[in-house]
């Protein structure tokens, strides 16, 4: 006679060599790991005491503006371009830690930008203080 299959009985895989497996390799990676320790940058933080007055007045910032039809303004008044450099060492000489910033409007010359730039580094401003802003008015 012969005998039948049972569609019950399944066959069983023993899972146990395959776990013991994954834990020792999860014992190698974590034992063989190298764990650096990164150097982070000590911040002074300021104090919360609102009881004393700042030791310093904040520097006066140079602004230096160009316009759409590329005229140069300092203060409110129309200076010419080969004038930038003597009118920054003007305001430096008041307060040397001065920073210059040139707003430039979208549609001016570049050359214009670029000229005011070259005369503040030549008039002694670091190149780090000296920010251009472009800036752009509503298009008719």
């Amino acid at each position: 006679m012969r005998r039948k299959h049972r569609e019950d009985d399944e066959t069983n895989i023993d899972m146990t060599p395959m776990l013991d497996i994954v834990f020792i390799m999860l014992i190698f990676f974590i034992v063989t790991t190298s764990f650096i320790k990164e150097s982070a940058i000590d911040l002074k933080r300021p104090s919360n005491n609102s009881d004393s007055p700042p030791t310093e007045d904040p520097p006066q910032v140079i602004v230096i503006s160009i316009d759409d039809k590329s005229s140069i303004t300092l203060e409110e008044r129309i200076i010419d371009p080969e004038a930038i450099g003597a009118n920054i060492e003007t305001k430096l000489s008041e307060d040397p830690r001065s920073p210059v910033l040139i707003r430039v409007h979208n549609e001016a010359e570049n050359e214009i930008m670029l000229r005011a730039v070259d005369q503040a580094r030549d008039a002694g401003v670091d190149p780090k203080k000296i920010t251009v802003a472009r800036w752009l008015v509503g298009k008719k």
